[in-house]
Parts: structure tokens; sequence; C-alpha cells
């Protein structure tokens, strides 16, 4: 579930289990490596040239980066949250 809105805050309204019975698992940001790496392992799958596919996970590397800086720089600016999340990563190798 996403923090931001207020679906968040009506389910914890209705459901207060969520705060006093769940735990919450920080992510941190995730390396370089490691981005490149989850995208070549679900890029193998792709029917696609190696050529191409070696290309993919570098530009999908790039553009999850890219977002979460225009994201930290979206929040200096209007004071929003913009969240990017490991979740994101993967909808976007999808």
């Amino acid at each position: 579930m996403s923090p931001a809105g207020d679906d968040f805050r009506r389910r914890i309204r209705v459901f207060p289990a969520l705060v006093n019975c769940t735990t919450i698992d920080w992510f941190l940001e995730w390396p370089k490596k490691a981005l490149v790496t989850v995208a070549t392992q679900l890029l193998q799958k792709a029917d696609v040239k190696p050529k191409v596919r070696r290309k993919l996970k570098d530009i999908c590397q790039k553009t999850h980066k890219i977002v979460k800086e225009l994201s930290d720089f979206y929040l200096l600016e209007q004071r929003r949250h913009n969240y990017i999340t490991p979740t994101s990563y993967l909808t976007l190798l999808k």
C-alpha cells in the first residue's frame, strides 16, 4: 500500500490493526548493480537480440535513477511526494 493519499488514511481508520499489528519493512534505494542484475534476470525472457537486451537493461536502470532524481526535485519544489520503489522498477521491467 502506498502511504500517499486519502485511501491509506481511510483504510487506517477502518482497519486500525493495519497500524497496531503490522511490521513495516523499510527498503533503501537499490544500488546500480542491483538494478542491472534484476533487469538482466527479467529481460532474459524477452524475445529480443542479445545486443538489444544489454542496452535495455542499461536504459531501465538509468530511467529508474532519473525518475528518482526528478522525484527528489519535485519534493523540493512542490513539497509533494512521488514514491519510487523497487516495485516501481519491477513494473517498468514488465
